[in-house]
């Protein structure tokens, strides 16, 4: 690797890590990681499934709300108390009407994400340090 590409792949990571930063990034983390569960069980083999029918159907609507709820958190950030807020509810519906929430780990996930994104705050800009010069 060059020096002109390990700076493009610093300055890359560096943009990233402010992008990152300025959002709910590891709350839409574990939202969008406790949607795989509930999305991908119901199309499982039946041997794997708790039940079948009504929850095939709710995992997939229910798992795709969480996905889009998650991105939501990563490019609107202004929308994150009602993003959390869904997602928290969405994942506790989940648990019912699904294969018990991803057997689980969706609905823990998505509460946890959910939770961490509505708690979520930007950072206040720090005043400037005076001089003591003045």
């Amino acid at each position: 690797m060059s020096v002109v590409e390990a700076n493009a792949v610093r300055r890359t990571w560096r943009t990233f890590g402010e992008w990152r930063k300025t959002r709910p990034f590891w709350g839409g983390v574990l939202v969008l990681l406790g949607a795989v569960p509930i999305f991908v069980l119901p199309l499982a083999p039946i041997k794997v499934l708790v039940a079948s029918g009504i929850a095939g159907v709710s995992g997939l609507l229910l798992g795709s709300i969480m996905a889009v709820l998650a991105l939501s958190l990563w490019f609107t950030p202004h929308t994150r108390v009602i993003a959390g807020l869904i997602t928290v509810l969405v994942s506790v519906a989940a648990f019912p009407l699904t294969n018990l929430g991803g057997f689980f780990i969706g609905s823990l996930l998505g509460i946890l994400g959910g939770a961490m994104a509505a708690s979520w705050a930007p950072r206040k800009p720090k005043p400037p340090t005076s001089t003591a010069s003045d």
